[in-house]
């Protein structure tokens, strides 16, 4: 069961728009670019990205797919690749 629960953990930066999820994690880790610190991951909790929430890729930038737009409840932001590594997902 744990690795099945494994499967459906992503970072937003990894969702395609239309995926959404509840956010599980905020925070740096191995897998977050390294270009993020302490005070961007404060900043993006302060915006509402906290764990429980629930959140949907709406769209990704073209032609790289940065920034992309995320919805937290009704509010609507645009984060970079870089941001969104921080942010670990339950898919679904």
């Amino acid at each position: 069961m744990q690795a099945k629960v494994r499967e459906h953990v992503v970072r937003i930066s990894h969702m395609a728009p239309g995926e959404s999820g509840v956010i599980l994690e905020v925070g740096l880790d191995p897998g977050t670019d390294k270009r993020m610190n302490e005070e961007g991951v404060r900043r993006l909790q302060e915006l509402g990205f906290v764990p429980g929430e629930r959140i949907t890729v709406v769209r990704r930038g073209f032609p790289s797919g940065d920034p992309l737009a995320v919805r937290v409840g009704t509010s609507l932001f645009a984060l970079r690749r870089v941001e969104a590594s921080a942010i670990k997902v339950a898919r679904g």
